[in-house]
């Protein structure tokens, strides 16, 4: 599958009908009897906009290159709240409980969101809990290498850990997709790495390549950019379906070696909101969504770096999350046999 680098305008922006939130309260009441913000006066402070992983990963690199622009309709400022640990779980469950007024709103990344909260049978809260805004893009995963290694291709790659000439190798929190691929790598592509290293994000995972804490590692095709800008380290394999010949000419791709892993390593980024926001409230968040990945110098950054920036309103936001539990139970247990399978392998690796 070939996607190319495109931006587009889906739809018009309404209120899904799927969600609790969305359910019985056209007036935007929210349940603990205070008269929330609506959409036509919204905001007139501040907003927070929390990222459940470290700086310089892909998604984080996403809203920074976003934020300024989506300030401009909105008329405030926002603040970016980075909130890593238990691959982006920590600052899911967070979001979960603070106001349903807009003022805080986050992104998550289905669907190996929606596979970590399974996987780590998080309890309290369900990926549906919360309420669709927008998504604005699509990523997913690559490999880096540090460069003193001059490893091309992942056959390379594999060579050099069986030979003991690298050691080392990085992905993005325990119990999470990358961590599942991981293991799908050892299992059926022969990565026999020596020691696998969970970090708290692409940034982190980048860093630890870049510093040579590990061989290689998982980065975002955003953040393989910036480890590539280091002179450091650079981006050989592709673990998408995404053609990203353009962005790093020559990279190698997984499909050479073994089945598609894009059902686990090609994400949506999607904006979301805390339980029982106000659709009008969401809207207006949605609107400045669109500005944004429509502004010139988003366009801009797509063409230059390859990262793909699509808009989508609340109903396309819904359709990458809502329901998606069920969908990767369905992948997991057709690839490797179900989540207990999983586990298993988790624990055979310690």
């Amino acid at each position: 599958m070939e996607r190319r680098h495109f931006i587009t305008a889906a739809g018009g922006t309404a209120a899904t009908g799927l969600l609790a939130g969305c359910l019985g309260d056209e007036n935007g009441d929210g349940d603990d009897g205070t008269e929330p913000a609506n959409g036509d006066d919204f905001p007139t402070d501040s907003l927070t906009w929390m990222i459940p992983w470290g700086e310089g990963g892909g998604t984080d690199t996403y809203a920074r290159q976003m934020a300024p622009h989506m300030e401009e309709p909105l008329g405030q400022s926002i603040e970016i709240d980075n909130r890593e640990g238990a691959g982006s779980m920590l600052g899911s469950e967070w979001l979960v409980q603070q106001d349903s007024d807009g003022y805080t709103f986050g992104t998550v990344n289905p669907p190996g969101w929606s596979f970590t909260w399974r996987a780590q049978e998080v309890d309290g809260w369900h990926p549906d809990d919360l309420e669709p805004i927008a998504h604005s893009g699509i990523f997913g995963y690559t490999l880096i290498v540090n460069d003193q290694y001059d490893i091309e291709s992942f056959d390379e790659l594999r060579d050099a850990y069986a030979d003991g000439e690298i050691s080392g190798f990085g992905y993005q929190g325990a119990g999470s997709d990358s961590h599942l691929t991981t293991l799908i790598l050892q299992e059926e592509y022969g990565l026999e790495y020596d020691t696998a290293v969970p970090y708290d994000g692409g940034g982190p995972t980048m860093e630890a390549v870049i510093s040579d804490e590990v061989a290689a590692g998982f980065a975002t095709n955003t953040s393989a950019v910036a480890a590539e800008e280091s002179g450091e380290a650079s981006a050989v394999v592709n673990l998408m379906d995404i053609d990203l010949d353009d962005v790093f000419p020559g990279i190698d791709p997984i499909t050479d070696y073994g089945d598609s892993l894009a059902w686990i390593t090609e994400f949506y980024q999607v904006q979301v909101a805390p339980p029982d926001t106000p659709a009008d409230v969401r809207e207006t968040l949605s609107d400045a969504v669109r500005h944004a990945c429509e502004h010139e110098d988003t366009q801009e950054w797509s063409e230059e770096t390859g990262n793909i920036v699509e808009y989508g309103d609340m109903d396309d936001a819904a359709d990458q999350y809502v329901g998606s539990v069920d969908e990767i139970e369905q992948q997991v247990d057709d690839v490797i046999g179900g989540f207990d399978e999983f586990q298993e392998m988790v624990e055979a690796e310690d």
